[in-house]
């Protein structure tokens, strides 16, 4: 068709602005209370697999190639529009997203990772602007699409247990992350990593030290800047490390995670810091930093330890809900749910950072555990070592002297870091003693001997209106604090076992199906071990851990 002079004038217009309103450009749609999409659909910019950006010279000289996507990011963030990438493959360094974005990549786009980040939004030390209406996704329709739909970010490295985190998420308000695969080799950072732009300082900003309950301490309110309304949906990730996950939020409110799967490791990891003595957000108090509002919809596992992991530390978490199929397959479990950890910090007389608690935690929809080989070697931890059936892997790392069981005999997972064990049970709640009884005083959990607080205390209710914080005037949900980390899930979901599995080695029956007999608790705890072998410990010992 022959241009006429207007239309000549229009067509270049259109080149030289690189906007043109396209019908495959859209965001993957609004989730009420978590995710809002801002931005139009008009592509800014379009990235494509040539010049800079080939793939020899994006692997050679990444810079350049990534400089160009981060220009056509900030033109495309001045006006509320779309940046898509093309198909191909791309060695790209860190890319930090500016606020009123959305990147479409093409699926089957392999971004390799040059740097231990790739994309990265809303941390800066505790400075960062909030990053607002951000989405990543493919381009093309968001539903009916097959699960190879996807883009894929690759850790572009051959070496295990590596610091590659390909999202980062920081102080970030209205957010999606869509579409993804993850390419990882055993790293030993979550593959979305959703934390706190905290300013790197304690999380005790002020203490007057002591053995007083009634002190005042003041918490360090930089870790009260986390992500929030943020939907993550149809991500996918391989050769996942067991201590480590698809995706971890360290911190979050009004989150949503829907359609995630791994392959090894956890899925999704809901675990608030490491819990360790270095942990300066699980000294940040328990509020400040803290879930709220976690929705888990059809998350599922392969050959790992779970599909989901629940671990508060000192962290009191609010409105966890679990529902949708939540699924296992040849994992160890497909929900494990612990006490956190909360050990005697090296620098202080603390007497107020115990374990923490989920309040409002409840499993919904159906929980399957599907096994192909009753013998196949899924990831396990310690604790969950303590479950494994005596016969089976048990025994092969056994003492031949006297039989007590030795982890470090077992095999080592992809990562080098675990241990691989096999199937156990679709669900282990060993936050609680057992279905009917969290634990009880006598257990004394909390981190520093010293400070023990005597008498029967009745826990106040864990309704989330109530402040059970240090701060708190009340003596009682003070001293209640000394006791934390027992804390009862509530179950509403069909647990289906896995018929050929002989859970009658935990004391579970056959096949059973039913809520009460496929869920294990501490009181099912066979025996457990030190790093280095050392004496059997019984199942009534094992509360106390």
């Amino acid at each position: 068709m022959m241009l006429t002079h207007r239309n000549k004038a229009l067509f270049y217009t259109i080149l030289l602005s690189g906007s043109v309103s396209s019908a495959y450009a859209a965001s993957i749609g609004n989730k009420s209370g978590y995710f809002t999409n801002t931005i139009s659909n008009t592509v800014e910019s379009t990235i494509t697999n040539t010049g800079q950006c080939s793939t020899s010279n994006s692997a050679s000289t990444p810079g350049q190639c990534t400089n160009k996507i981060i220009n056509a990011l900030n033109a495309a963030s001045a006006v509320s529009g779309v940046v898509v990438i093309k198909k191909g493959t791309y060695t790209l360094n860190k890319i930090s997203m500016p606020s009123n974005v959305r990147l479409e990549i093409e699926p089957d786009t392999i971004l390799k990772m040059n740097q231990n980040i790739l994309f990265d939004f809303g941390k800066k030390g505790g400075n960062a602007d909030k990053a607002e209406n951000i989405e990543i996704t493919t381009t093309g329709p968001k539903t009916n699409a097959t699960k190879n739909d996807r883009f894929i970010i690759d850790v572009n490295t051959n070496t295990v247990f590596q610091d590659k985190r390909m999202v980062r998420v920081g102080y970030a308000e209205n957010f999606s992350i869509s579409r993804m695969h993850q390419k990882d080799n055993f790293s030993q950072t979550p593959n979305i990593f959703l934390v706190a732009d905290d300013n790197g300082q304690p999380g005790v900003q002020s203490d007057s030290g002591g053995t007083n309950l009634n002190r005042n301490v003041v918490f360090n309110s930089s870790y009260s800047r986390i992500p929030k309304k943020g939907y993550l949906a149809d991500i996918s990730g391989e050769k996942i490390a067991t201590g480590y996950a698809v995706i971890q939020p360290f911190s979050g409110e009004d989150l949503y995670f829907k359609n995630i799967t791994g392959e090894r490791g956890i899925t999704v990891r809901i675990e608030p810091g490491s819990g360790l003595v270095t942990d300066r957000l699980n000294r940040a108090g328990p509020r400040h930093g803290a879930y709220r509002n976690i929705v888990l919809d059809s998350i599922s596992n392969t050959g790992g330890f779970a599909a989901i992991f629940l671990k508060p530390h000192a962290k009191i978490n609010e409105n966890i809900k679990i529902k949708g199929i939540t699924k296992g397959k040849n994992s160890t479990f497909v929900i494990w749910a612990d006490s956190g950890s909360a050990p005697v910090w090296a620098d202080t007389n603390d007497i107020g950072y115990t374990r923490g608690y989920f309040t409002d935690t409840t499993i919904n929809g159906t929980v399957k555990h599907i096994v192909t080989d009753v013998n196949f070697k899924s990831d396990i931890t310690i604790a969950g070592s303590y479950f494994l059936p005596r016969k089976g892997i048990r025994n092969t790392a056994s003492n031949t002297s006297n039989g007590n069981f030795q982890i470090f005999k077992l095999p080592r997972d992809g990562s080098g870091a675990r241990w691989l064990g096999q199937p156990i049970a679709p669900v282990a709640i060993v936050s609680s003693y057992s279905q009917d009884n969290v634990g009880n005083d006598l257990v004394k959990r909390h981190d520093h001997p010293s400070l023990t607080v005597n008498g029967n205390i009745e826990a106040p209710s864990q309704a989330s209106s109530q402040d059970l914080d240090e701060g708190s005037n009340n003596i009682q949900r003070k001293r209640y604090r000394k006791f934390g980390g027992r804390y009862s899930i509530k179950i509403n979901a069909v647990i289906q076992a896995d018929t050929d599995i002989d859970y009658s080695l935990l004391g579970l029956n056959v096949g059973d199906v039913t809520r009460n007999n496929s869920i294990i608790y501490r009181e099912n705890a066979i025996d457990g071990t030190n790093r280095n072998g050392g004496s059997i410990i019984n199942a009534s010992e094992f509360i106390s851990k």
